[in-house]
Parts: C-alpha cells; structure tokens; sequence
C-alpha cells in the first residue's frame, strides 16, 4: 500500500510546481466565481470574498507548518512527499493570501467608513502587516536566486520565525472568533481545532527528539 502510494505521489503531476498550479489555480477559480456571484458594490460581499480567500489558504500553511513534525512522527510516503513540496504547500498558502490582501486594498480605498466601523480593529492591523511582511519576505527567499543571498542561518531563521508566526496569527483568529463572536460557523471550529493539532504535532516531534538525544 505504501509503496503504490508512494508511486502515486512520486508522479511529476502532485510534485513542484505542477503541484502549485493545481492548488493554486482552483482556489482562484473559486474566488473568481465568487466574484462574479457578488455584487462588487456592496461592502458586506467584498468582506465574504476576503473571508472566503482566507478560507482557501489556511489548509495550506497548517500542512506546511506540520511538515517536519509529521516526518518526525509518521515516517512514510506520504510525509516524505510534503516534506519535498514544503515551499510549494506554502507558495499555494502566499498565492492564496494574495486575494486577501486584495480585498483588503478594496475594502480600504472603496468601503473605508464600513472597514473602519465593521472590520477594522488596531489590533488585527498591528498583526496583520508584519504578518505580510515575513509573507513576502519568506514567498521572496523561496526562490534560489534570493536565497543564495541568506546564509543558512539566516534563511532558516526566517522561515522558521515566519512560519510560526503566520501559524500564530491565522489560529488565534480563529480563537478570537470562537471566544468573542456570535456567527460561529463549522469551518470555524474546523480551522480552530486543526490549527490547534498542527502545534500539538509539533510538540511532539519536539519531545520524541528529545527523547532520542535523551537514549543516545
């Protein structure tokens, strides 16, 4: 099974960058049908399409983010091939993310009173910046180009700061909702949870290379 598995995702067509376009290329397909369904003149359809690009990235930055932990924990096909698309995964979360700024650049310059009254919160802003900001910087040195300009160090730094502050600012949206608002809805829930078992998943990679330094 794990051998025809393998097989499966050794295939150039759910590998490199065949991959991201068939990650990325759907997500926006669905934002664009979206669009087309909502009235671009209304303040409240321009904030559901912010939300629903939101909603197509965030799958993408908790399998990047669980990467290493899985190969850690589940050793198989199946990790070595995330682990070998890692920056693809998470190109497909940046190009997701795109649309959200997007709709934030319109909700700003087309809906300022509604994004001030109805979206707007300091708090979210003072996240949300520095969050684009390791976005673009990470999307940037993905590229070998950019990269050979970093040390090692240097690069691994970044993504691993960036990373876990991406995962920390999307999962704590989510608690926010949860805790402070009334529209729950099950994706919410969803969102909430599975960003909760990617850290955990991290801890316990954490703790089984300790364990191992530990016996040796």
């Amino acid at each position: 099974m794990d051998r025809s598995l393998e097989a499966i995702l050794k295939n150039e067509t759910v590998n490199g960058w065949r991959l991201f376009a068939l990650v990325a290329l759907p997500i926006c397909l669905v934002v664009v049908i979206a669009m087309t369904r909502a009235d671009l003149s209304s303040a409240e359809d321009i904030s559901s399409l912010l939300q629903l690009s939101v909603r197509c990235s965030v799958p993408w930055l908790y399998l990047a983010f669980a990467a290493s932990s899985l190969r850690v924990l589940f050793p198989g096909a199946f990790s070595r091939w995330l682990m070998r698309n890692r920056r693809i995964v998470g190109l497909c979360f940046a190009a997701g993310m795109a649309w959200q700024l997007v709709f934030i650049l319109w909700m700003v310059t087309g809906f300022r009173n509604y994004y001030a009254e109805e979206v707007y919160v300091f708090s979210d802003i003072a996240v949300q910046i520095p969050g684009y900001v390791f976005l673009t910087a990470m999307t940037i040195t993905s590229f070998m180009p950019v990269r050979r300009k970093l040390n090692p160090n240097q690069w691994r730094m970044l993504h691993k700061t960036g990373i876990y502050f991406l995962w920390g600012t999307v999962w704590s949206t989510y608690w926010y909702e949860l805790y402070y608002y009334d529209d729950i809805q099950l994706i919410d829930y969803l969102y909430y949870w599975t960003g909760f078992a990617a850290w955990g998943l991290r801890v316990c990679a954490w703790s089984k290379k300790r364990l191992r330094l530990a016996a040796s």
